[in-house]
């Protein structure tokens, strides 16, 4: 059997639609030989490809003009989501006002008045910005996990944006579907966050009653050295947290971390080292042991709760 003919330059890069296939010539027998598969109506692509969220995204994309956006936005954009959601397999797209919302196996189609700036075109495919995605999960979300998706958008390394950008979009929707719930994950959002968990357990502490601590203040010796940038602390009571999530399993990595460790006790500093195990309450209802450890720290270093207000 004779090898099928090459495919254009332009068409192996990624999904293309019929219409792009008969433009460049390719016969309908062409399109049904073996090294092509559709990855939804009115499209084609290598049967090499893996079959990716941006594939899909890229082939009905290609069909409809449609951006992606939403759950499947944040996923392209890396935001942390909870797990049942990572692997949600509905293709989330929207189309503008004035055009039906797509109806498609597999796809949830929206209908959103987007601004240009709120539409980000890619290589392969267009999606909502990082800001229109962010705010869009709002409908979506429970509010912790859109404060830790809210961190994500400014984190410390590499942000998607700034404080300034988002509230300056913020105030441009006050009054539309998502504002209000918007507004109250701002109001706990906090930039230059390292990791998801550390944004867990800040929301965490907060909820027990325990202080906000200190994100990723630089910790100094009594001669003034630097010795490192816990991912949460209290400056007063000299305690610092640190988070230690897989990566820290290392042989390397653990020997490192007891350097930075023991640096931090020597210079006064109490530390507690929590993992996800310190998170998860032993019993429904029961305080987590990250609350009861970093309590137990604050109350040794001198902190007092507040007395709680009488009712009257």
């Amino acid at each position: 059997m004779r090898p099928p003919s090459e495919l254009p330059d332009d068409l192996r890069r990624g999904p293309f639609t019929l219409e792009q296939a008969r433009s460049a010539g390719l016969t309908p027998r062409r399109l049904r030989a073996r090294d092509l598969v559709r990855p939804c109506t009115g499209a084609r692509v290598s049967a090499a490809a893996e079959a990716t969220l941006l594939l899909r995204a890229a082939a009905v994309g290609a069909v409809t003009g449609a951006v992606v956006s939403h759950l499947s936005a944040a996923l392209l954009w890396g935001f942390p989501l909870p797990l049942v959601w990572q692997n949600n397999e509905v293709l989330h797209l929207t189309c503008p006002a004035g055009r039906r919302a797509l109806r498609r196996k597999g796809v949830a189609g929206h209908q959103l008045d987007l601004e240009p700036a709120e539409i980000t075109p890619g290589r392969h495919v267009q999606c909502t910005s990082p800001l229109r995605t962010w705010f869009d999960l709002a409908g979506i979300l429970g509010l912790d996990d859109l404060v830790i998706a809210g961190d994500f958008l400014l984190r410390r390394r590499n942000p998607l944006s700034t404080l300034a950008e988002l509230d300056s979009f913020l105030a441009a929707k006050a009054g539309k579907p998502g504002y209000r719930k918007s507004m109250r994950a701002r109001a706990l959002m906090r930039a230059h966050t390292d990791s998801p968990k550390e944004s867990e357990v800040r929301l965490l502490l907060r909820r027990y009653g325990l202080p906000e601590p200190a994100i990723n203040l630089p910790m100094f010796d009594e001669t003034g050295r630097w010795i490192q940038d816990p991912d949460m602390s209290y400056e007063r009571e000299m305690v610092a947290i640190q988070y230690d999530g897989g990566h820290h399993a290392s042989a390397a990595q653990r020997r490192s971390d007891i350097f930075r460790d023991e640096d931090a006790k020597e210079a006064g500093w109490r530390v507690v080292v929590l993992t996800q195990l310190d998170l998860d309450p032993l019993v429904p209802g029961m305080e987590p042991r990250a609350v009861t450890r970093v309590r137990k720290a604050l109350v040794e270093r001198g902190w007092a709760a507040a007395p709680a207000r009488r009712r009257r």
